[in-house]
């Protein structure tokens, strides 16, 4: 086997996604799927798209790497459509389940009704850049393309992880920062491969690096700014 299709079959995407899917499945069993099973509980029609489209892009991710794997090449081409539409979904249902929550906060009596919102509005955003700069290289340069599709999966997982962390009884603005970079900590491991791999540390693994960990260790302080919460109610709507 040649270099390019030693690195091409590489396990560590395949194995990354499931590590990504299994988070997410464990982060959202006590918030959703037991209390669904066991309580009864019932969520509104839109909560359901929302986690139905996410879930499909990860077991869709698990799915595309695992092709590469074994070299399923040309499906793998061909289900990108089909990744491409389900991220399409992706964006405003993301947006639109932020709007919804705020308002449910805001009918609660909440003082700051939108300002965990940032969270959602930053995740979503960053995962939709990651994607379609993944889209983009998808043809031309490979190994930025594997790379970028896992930095957009980790974008998703903090928002899973958050739901976890209640748990600990951490202190702002620990609490709120654990979640994103926790996820991010999986770029230590994308680092090694890296370096066992091609022998440096890829671009887009630094860059991600670079941009995402200090992004994710200042977002709590803007959303607690006074900046972010007179501006959030009108952006959702709610000014």
């Amino acid at each position: 086997m040649n270099e390019q299709a030693s690195r091409r079959r590489s396990s560590f995407f395949a194995n990354g996604a499931l590590v990504i899917a299994g988070l997410v499945l464990l982060s959202f069993a006590g918030t959703y799927f037991v209390p669904m099973a066991t309580k009864g509980e019932s969520y509104t029609l839109l909560r359901h798209l929302h986690g139905l489209t996410f879930f499909a892009w990860v077991a869709l991710y698990v799915i595309q790497t695992r092709l590469v794997l074994t070299g399923g090449i040309r499906l793998h081409r061909e289900l990108g459509i089909a990744g491409v539409a389900i991220a399409g979904a992706m964006l405003p249902l993301g947006i639109w389940m932020a709007q919804a929550a705020g308002f449910e906060r805001m009918g609660r009596g909440a003082p700051q009704p939108f300002e965990t919102s940032f969270y959602n509005l930053a995740d979503m955003t960053l995962f939709s850049l990651a994607f379609g700069a993944a889209i983009y290289a998808a043809s031309r340069h490979v190994e930025w393309h594997r790379r970028l599709m896992f930095i957009a999966a980790l974008n998703l997982l903090g928002p899973a992880i958050s739901r976890l962390t209640p748990l600990l009884p951490l202190p702002f603005p620990w609490a709120d920062m654990a979640p994103s970079v926790l996820a991010d900590t999986l770029l230590i491991a994308l680092a090694i491969h890296d370096r066992r791999q091609l022998g440096r540390i890829h671009p887009a693994t630094a860059l991600a690096a670079l941009l995402l960990v200090p992004f994710h260790v200042i977002e709590p302080f803007i959303v607690k700014s006074a900046w972010w919460n007179g501006l959030a109610p009108a952006l959702f709507g709610a000014g």
